[in-house]
């Protein structure tokens, strides 16, 4: 740690190559037809990056002199390009107007939907190197991982394989478990991510029945390359590059490992060590843009698995291999597939207690979409209607699942879009049905969801109300039986039976926002893994209450100082009289974040509170709040070159989100880019 910091304090004090005569750039995003503002839209002006807020307002900084290209681009909006020509200390202002192009995302549209939130890419790279730790704790998404396994988000209390997460138009929710590993996509790739809480199965497909996180990655890459090291021996790399129309990036990741851990009281108290917790992690990315996008993506892990603190093995291990292909139409008819294959395997030769074993599990699944959407006008309205048919198939063998693990499931979608303004107010309304059916059920399903937004001037509020349903993942059908863990054949598929939310955003002076949003529901059969009155596991259905709320806050004082919070209030008891929450469902998050930027250099400080969370569905032994703290300090030191170094968990409070899974506690990290001209 001690050189790390070193080397750190070296290259922080170099001089930096000034480029003569910075200049600076500032505008606003706005929708063509309704000339609202569009937040989240990444403004691009060279090596400068930038994301609208939610005013639509952007400012690009320290611009070099001479003639550069500004591109302005937002998922469901057509891009826009225009050349402007930069005089040295100069300052411009300029309004930049977007073309609504819906854009169907794995059965989803995402154009200016009501109650959308987004961030940007620069955001996201000083809040975390991943997706996983720079979601955590944004807009009350929680993300639950043991030691260096899958890092899957939740939103509003929901279970892990109940958000469906999709990157660049294409799922990437594991098909057996349901989850999506937010850990193999770094940040550095992302341009932004736009989430959509709440029961969205109807326009989004299953595993979205609490939420969807949109991800959208950067193209018009410049060569880049980038690699980092941290405590516990961990390190890194990366490097991405663009020669239009494909953009193709690699990384690899080291785990940290041998860390220590505090031993509770109870047993003997002190310090050990955290062993078997390392591993390696390689993903890779190539997009190709044009009339027919695709998409193909691969990821590869070895890790350990430790084990619990209370019962620790220092052999066992797990691989896990995955490929997606994905090709999709972009205009008015809509034509998509993908193919995904994975193969899992876990294995311990002498666990401390059973017997050894090495299982391994494979499978294959595809989906194929298609649709058409059509422009519609009437009584001042516009907008569009869609119709979509969408059809999957799974199938799975091996050690870890029983025989003829397959499944298939087919839908039919319509949903309309339409914006009307009405002077200085603007209107907007987004109906949804849906029909799904699937093996082993009786009879279709129907759900439905209505969006409705209102807008004048820098205030909006938007309403909805809708039900959702999802069949169970195979994980949880198809596992096979083993010692204290028995199939439930009885398992239902799981149904929100209805959920409200509304919400208000106010634009306030100076660049603040205060935002607040409520929502109450019941969910019916949600399915949680519980034991019976033997101590057998399985998963079980259990009816729940979902309520709650979310506040947040941002203010910009300064142009180089940028300062948001946010609270989340998220209740989700079992459906009886004193219902305790559900387990590892934290009831209460907190995050706050400070990020200053001024020429060459750039600070961010960040913290995270979760709340307690109960490991048991009897609202006992609860664990522990946890707080945690994340510092960073960055600077470019010209010809392409940035260093930044950062501190995860400042205090060393080495949290548990999962009991006898600790964390590693204070780990530094040194990063170095390199962006080639």
């Amino acid at each position: 740690m001690i050189r790390l910091l070193l080397a750190l304090a070296t290259l922080l004090v170099a001089s930096p190559a000034m480029a003569q005569g910075p200049a600076r750039l500032s505008g606003r995003v706005l929708d063509r037809i309704s000339q609202g503002p569009v937040a989240g839209a990444e403004i691009v002006a060279g090596e400068r990056h930038a994301v609208s807020g939610t005013d639509g307002a952007f400012l690009l900084g320290n611009l070099p002199p001479g003639r550069v290209e500004l591109r302005v681009r937002r998922i469901g909006y057509a891009p826009a390009r225009e050349a402007i020509d930069v005089v040295p200390g100069s300052e411009r202002s300029l309004i930049v107007t977007l073309d609504p192009m819906p854009v169907p995302l794995e059965s989803l549209t995402v154009a200016a939907m009501p109650g959308a939130v987004a961030i940007g890419g620069e955001d996201l790279e000083r809040r975390g190197s991943d997706l996983a730790r720079a979601l955590d704790g944004w807009e009350g998404v929680v993300v639950r991982r043991a030691d260096n396994g899958p890092a899957s988000p939740q939103v509003r209390g929901s279970g892990p394989d109940e958000v469906l997460v999709v990157v660049d138009g294409f799922p990437v929710n594991d098909p057996l478990t349901g989850r999506a590993d937010l850990s193999r996509i770094s940040s550095r790739e992302v341009s932004g991510v736009t989430l959509l809480p709440g029961a969205q199965s109807v326009r989004a497909g299953s595993r979205a029945i609490a939420g969807v996180i949109v991800v959208d990655t950067r193209h018009d890459v410049r060569p880049e390359v980038s690699t980092w090291a941290g405590s516990h021996g961990a390190f890194g790399a990366r490097a991405g590059a663009s020669v239009s129309p494909l953009t193709a990036s690699v990384s690899a990741e080291r785990h940290p490992d041998d860390y220590p851990f505090r031993v509770p009281e109870v047993r003997g108290g002190g310090e050990s060590l955290r062993r078997n917790a390392g591993g390696e992690q390689y993903a890779g990315a190539l997009t190709l843009t044009g009339p027919v996008d695709v998409v193909l993506r691969g990821s590869l892990a070895d890790r350990g698995l430790p084990g619990t603190t209370t019962n620790p093995t220092r052999s066992a291990r797990a691989s896990d291999r995955s490929v997606l292909l994905g090709a999709r139409t972009s205009g008015p008819t809509l034509i998509a597939g993908t193919l995904q294959w994975l193969e899992a395997r876990a294995s311990d030769p002498a666990p401390p207690t059973g017997l050894p074993y090495d299982a391994y599990t494979s499978g294959a699944g595809g989906t194929l979409e298609a649709g058409y959407r059509w422009p519609a006008a009437a009584l001042g309205w516009r907008g569009s209607v869609a119709v979509a048919g969408e059809a999957r198939a799974n199938r799975f063998a091996g050690d870890g699942v029983r025989r003829d693990a397959s499944f298939t499931q087919g839908s039919l979608r319509i949903e309309a879009r339409l914006v009307t303004s009405r002077g200085a107010v603007t209107w907007s309304v987004a109906p949804a049905v849906r029909v799904d059916a699937w093996t082993g059920s009786t009879s279709p399903r129907a759900s439905a969801r209505v969006d409705a937004g209102w807008q004048r001037g820098r205030t909006s509020a938007t309403l909805a109300i809708g039900s959702a349903v999802t069949p169970p993942v195979l994980a949880d059908l198809f596992f096979r039986e083993g010692v204290g863990v028995r199939v439930n054949p009885d398992l239902r598929p799981e149904r929100v039976r209805w959920e409200v939310e509304a919400g208000i955003r106010r634009e306030l002076p100076a660049g603040s926002t205060i935002g607040v949003r409520m929502f109450a529901g019941r969910v019916a059969d949600m399915i949680v893994w519980a034991p019976d009155f033997r101590f057998i596991w399985s998963p079980r259905n259990f009816d729940v209450v979902r309520r709650g709320g979310e506040l947040t806050l941002a203010w910009r004082p300064r142009p180089d100082l940028r300062l948001s919070s946010g609270a989340t209030y998220s209740a989700v008891t079992y459906d009886t009289p004193g219902g305790p929450q559900v387990q590892y469902r934290p009831r209460v998050t907190y995050d706050a974040a400070f990020v200053w930027s001024s020429g060459p250099w750039a600070a961010d400080l960040r913290w995270h509170r979760i709340g307690r969370r109960f490991p048991n569905s009897a609202g006992t032994n609860p664990r522990p709040a946890i707080s945690l703290i994340d510092a960073g300090l960055e600077r470019r030191l010209g010809a392409g070159l940035t260093i930044r170094g950062a501190v995860r968990d400042l205090t060393d409070r080495r949290a548990e989100f999962l009991a006898a899974h600790p964390t590693p506690g204070r780990s530094v990290s040194l990063t170095l880019s390199l962006v080639l001209p």
